[in-house]
């Protein structure tokens, strides 16, 4: 049924129909729980290998000014300071916005477009049917993203028009720090954007105007419609820039390390060669433990998965259906918490023997502890 831009959609399955599903569900954790320890294993395999090549990078790279060009710097990583300048600052053609030390500038663009959202409810009832209702309400949002609306559940009356304009990033003519070219390698490093206002024109496209900091368009010059765009930028200007990268025919370029690990590094200001690497170690941490959290939610709900059907056949009576539910959490959680931190151990002894073993020794420790939380047995009555 309909109600404005809601719908709600309520869907029955009955015991057999659910017990069949999570049998079927039983090769999708076979597949999550394997799938999510390979990719644990890469992900500390290479953070290993990314710190590993930046400790080893650290060691070789040599200081150099920022001009003139160092000959002997050749195919070196190094590290400068100096100026950030360019011959003809960047533009975005469509606008016509730029400044002669634009060194970099980017476009933002926002539609209005529609968003859908989902909210679902179950309940159970006795005799392990249940009842799912699911409410999809549509409303329309300002988003730097388009959305593609062929994969609503409604589509109808809800369509979002292709997106004519797009976030873009332009880049200034003959970009130099000090003496040295910048290679796209290091240039992709540089990226401490700024508001920027764009200036009063007449040269505007046709149905666009200006409006706060930024343009818009407006399809019924009013309210507004799917489809409008707004435009904001950001810039970065000409100043003082560190770097940390491969000197290779006059350009600084992305060098490679251990383990082909590239490094191309970049900061605003004044930052010696310590604070770079510092900074890109915490950078490789943040995703190590990023993809851990990943890697440990695909793998609960692996087990999850697996441990569904014992859950399930409990399901005729609900509230036998919950405690079932509750001790499928926390098997899955039992399993998932030390076999997580067990690959971790496994995968840093072969790189960090002492730091592996402390991680074995609180994988083993951590299986203890929760295997305590499962309630034990009750003691069998002696006979009279």
């Amino acid at each position: 049924m309909s109600d404005g831009d809601s719908f709600t959609e309520v869907t029955s399955q009955n015991y057999f129909q659910r017990l069949g599903g999570s049998l079927i569900g039983i090769l999708f954790g076979l597949l999550l729980v394997p799938g999510s320890i390979v990719l644990l294993w890469w992900n500390e395999g290479r953070v290993v290998e990314a710190l590993d090549a930046l400790a080893a990078g650290a060691k070789q790279m040599v200081e150099v000014a920022p001009t003139p060009i160092d000959s002997s710097a050749e195919g070196k990583l190094v590290h400068l300071t100096g100026p950030l300048t360019v011959k003809a600052g960047a533009k975005d053609p469509l606008f016509g916005v730029s400044q002669p030390d634009l060194v970099r500038l980017k476009r933002d663009v926002q539609m209005y477009q529609w968003q859908e959202d989902t909210h679902e409810e179950s309940h159970t009832e006795i005799g392990g049917t249940k009842t799912t209702v699911k409410t999809y309400t549509y409303k329309k949002e300002w988003s730097a993203q388009h959305i593609d609306s062929s994969h609503f559940k409604h589509p109808e009356g809800h369509q979002n028009p292709p997106q004519s304009v797009t976030t873009t990033t332009f880049n200034g003519q003959d970009l130099k720090l000090g003496a040295y070219k910048v290679g796209p390698p290091l240039l992709a490093e540089i990226n401490a954007f700024s508001p920027l206002s764009p200036p009063e024109t007449d040269t505007l496209p046709p149905g666009w105007r200006r409006a706060d900091d930024g343009y818009t368009r407006n399809a019924s010059d009013g309210e507004l419609t799917v489809g409008d765009l707004k435009v904001s930028f950001e810039g970065l200007t000409a100043q003082t820039y560190s770097a940390v990268a491969a000197v290779s025919s006059g350009t600084l370029t992305e060098f490679h390390g251990g383990n082909d690990y590239k490094i191309a590094l970049a900061k605003p200001g004044v930052a010696s060669a310590s604070d770079l690497f510092k900074a890109k170690e915490s950078e490789e941490r943040l995703i190590t433990w990023i993809l851990r959290a990943v890697c440990f939610v695909l793998m609960l709900v692996g087990f999850l998965l697996i441990a569904q059907p014992a859950a399930t056949v409990f399901a005729f009576l609900p509230f036998l259906g919950g405690i079932a539910e509750v001790g499928a959490f926390l098997i899955a959680i039992t399993l998932t918490v030390p076999i997580t931190v067990l690959v971790i151990a496994i995968a840093w002894i072969a790189h960090r023997p002492l730091l592996g073993g402390g991680l074995l020794v609180a994988a083993i420790l951590l299986l203890v502890g929760l295997r305590k939380l499962h309630p034990k047995p009750a003691p069998k009555m002696a006979p009279a």
